[in-house]
């Protein structure tokens, strides 16, 4: 039998896994549609505009990134507990497979159940209220830019995979924390750099975003290609791969 990925042996453990869990994923999913109808709710009566689909799309993209970041933060808690981590680290299963059970429910899986009750809720808020001569617009998940940001999702997920099974207690507040810190660094050290090769003052520079030059009291922006965003969707793409590897490695450390 193959030690590191088996079909009928998989299968056991992804119908395990959604046995012992169907309960709170259920719970969660829940408190999360609750969250976006109350929410839309809101905006709808609030706002006297039509949810076009630039605000669709700004939404849709929060609530990922914030949802799927803490719900990916509690995937390997287990292996935290002590009690639960023997009986984790003792199943009779492979590490790929235990990883891949956590990486298909904390991102395919979840990026599909998300999508899907995002635009049931937005469906409901767009025919709540009506705007005479705004035709009702939803977004649409598989063109540019809201497939752009499941290309940002997947890197926020690896980032918060990988901290999900290094740190055993709060995951996402650890986790969190160190992202923070490191883009805060990121950013300074590209101002010192950027500074240091034009020569110019400018506005804090987003590292891969627009610079902002102050020439003569005007001010101009430099920008990337559509050619340069695709290298710069692959950089993203290469970084979160990365950071999912070193999950699996990391995983495969963990002893009885």
């Amino acid at each position: 039998m193959n030690n590191i990925f088996n079909l009928t042996r998989f299968c056991r453990l992804f119908v395990k896994h959604t046995v012992e869990h169907y309960k709170s994923y259920l719970m969660s999913l829940a408190v999360l549609i609750g969250v976006m109808i109350l929410g839309g709710s809101f905006l709808v009566y609030m706002i006297e505009a039509p949810i076009d689909r630039g605000f669709q799309t700004a939404i849709f993209s929060m609530i990922l990134f914030l949802a799927g970041t803490i719900f990916t933060s509690t995937v390997f808690a287990g292996y935290g507990d002590k009690k639960k981590a023997i009986s984790l680290l003792t199943l009779p299963a492979s590490h790929f497979e235990k990883y891949l059970v956590a990486w298909l429910y904390s991102f395919l899986i979840f990026s599909i159940v998300y999508s899907v009750c995002f635009y049931l809720v937005v469906l409901l808020a767009i025919n709540v209220k009506h705007f005479p001569g705004h035709p009702s617009e939803i977004i649409n998940i598989l063109r540019w830019p809201v497939c752009g940001m499941f290309v940002l999702y997947a890197f926020l997920h690896s980032v918060a995979f990988l901290g999900a099974i290094f740190f055993e207690k709060l995951h996402f507040i650890k986790t969190a924390f160190l992202f923070f810190i490191s883009l805060m660094l990121l950013i300074i050290a590209n101002k010192i750099l950027l500074g240091t090769l034009i020569g110019e003052k400018m506005d804090t520079p987003v590292p891969f975003g627009y610079v902002r030059l102050r020439l003569n009291g005007q001010a101009a922006e430099i920008g990337l290609t559509s050619f340069q965003d695709n290298w710069l969707i692959l950089i993203i793409s290469v970084l979160a791969l990365i950071f999912w590897v070193a999950a699996y490695y990391r995983l495969k450390e963990k002893q009885v």
